[in-house]
Order: structure tokens, then sequence, then C-alpha cells
């Protein structure tokens, strides 16, 4: 398939129009907000796992509720404030990712060896929606991704002793990129 040089011209264009939109949805939304409170349920989830082991899966499938709660009435308060329109072409790679990362790959993978194993995939799941969206729309975000992806890889196959450790960094990584999202995002 051979473009003309308008095509491509036009094509980028789109391109940077849905990256603008993004950064503009995210800063007027105050995605560092959501950065900050992902990072701390992070950063918590991280620490009764690493106090309580298994134990600790109803506080962890709580606190995770609460960061959700937490999460939609941030959107809900932004979204009264500022409409941006949403690409829905990313919204559909994402519930892709979410579809096949906990219902398809789990079962087809016969489930995990240990509890580390698989928080460290529901985590990574989540880190995908990082990289697509960094790729989608800005780098910062494929950066995040694929750093607390590296970690958490690292802590699972080189010190699994130090797991929770790893994804305690991880919580912080996040909370910390919440800075950068809020005083260095134009």
């Amino acid at each position: 398939m051979n473009l003309s040089p308008e095509e491509a011209a036009r094509a980028l264009e789109e391109v940077e129009a849905s990256r603008r939109a993004m950064r503009t949805a995210i800063k007027s939304h105050r995605g560092h907000l959501h950065l900050w409170l992902w990072g701390c349920v992070w950063m918590a989830i991280s620490t009764v796992n690493w106090i309580y082991g298994i134990r600790a899966l109803p506080a962890v499938k709580g606190i995770a509720a609460l960061g959700v709660l937490a999460s939609v009435g941030i959107g809900i308060v932004q979204s009264r404030q500022i409409r941006v329109r949403l690409d829905r072409r990313f919204l559909a790679v994402c519930a892709t990712l979410i579809l096949f990362g906990y219902g398809i790959w789990p079962v087809l993978l016969g489930g995990f060896h240990n509890y580390k194993a698989a928080s460290a995939y529901m985590m990574i799941i989540w880190m995908q929606l990082y990289i697509v969206a960094g790729i989608w729309f800005d780098s910062c975000l494929l950066w995040i991704g694929i750093a607390v992806t590296c970690i958490l890889m690292g802590a699972v196959l080189f010190l699994p002793d130090f797991f929770w450790a790893s994804s305690l960094l991880c919580g912080l990584t996040l909370f910390a990129s919440g800075f950068y999202i809020r005083y260095n995002f134009h």
C-alpha cells in the first residue's frame, strides 16, 4: 500500500491530534490524582501481602475495591468539569487486554504456580494498559509501564524473596510519576 504525501501527512495529523487530546484528558481530568491514588493502593496492597502473604487476599480485595471507588469518584467529579472525547479504538484495545488477561490466558495457561506469580501477573496486565497508552498517546506512560513491568519480572525471576519489596517500589514508581504528570505534562 502506497500512501501519498498528503495521506501520510493527514495520518500523522490524526495521530498528533489523538495524542494532544489524551494529554489534555490526562491533565484536565487530574490523571496525576489517579497515579497518586493507585500508587498508594499498590503500596498498601504490597505491604499487606508482604506481611501476611496469601492470608492478605481479603484485605487486598477490599483495598482494590476502595481504590476503584475512589478512582470512579475522581472521574465523576472531573467529568462534570471538562468533557473530552475518548478514543474508542484505544478503549477497545484496553478492554481486549483485560478480557484476555483476566478471562482467557489464565484458563488456557492452567493457572498460576504460586500467589506471588499470580499477583505479578495481575499487576502486569495493568502495566500492559500503560504501555499501550504510551504507544498510543505519550511516551511517559510507555516508560512507566515498562519500568514497572521490568521491576516485577526481575523480582519474580531473580529475586523472589524480595518480590513484595519490589512490588512496593512499583507502587512508589506510580506515585512518583503522578508528580511528573502534574508538573511537567503539557
